[in-house]
């Protein structure tokens, strides 16, 4: 799975639990790809990781409910991406 891929795959989770804020950034990232530095979009997005209310910190609910499978699956999407921009 490439960045490209799994920029989506995050996307449709955002989307899929009306998740708007992170949906926008991940839109933003997901419109660079195409006409940025990739080294300069990696340290974008390894940004979002650190401090308070980061992209680690992240819980999804939907009306007010725990969206348990959703958060497993960004978990796992949380570290390719992860993974993908630090290699």
């Amino acid at each position: 799975m490439n960045l490209k891929d799994i920029l989506k795959n995050i996307l449709e989770i955002f989307r899929n639990v009306g998740e708007r804020e992170w949906t926008s950034v991940f839109d933003n990232f997901l419109k660079e790809i195409e006409v940025s530095d990739k080294k300069k979009l990696k340290r974008k997005i390894l940004k979002i990781y650190g401090g308070m209310g980061s992209f680690n910190d992240l819980v999804l609910y939907r009306e007010g409910r725990l969206c348990y499978k959703e958060n497993v699956e960004l978990d796992k999407l949380r570290k390719k991406l992860y993974n993908e921009i630090t290699n």
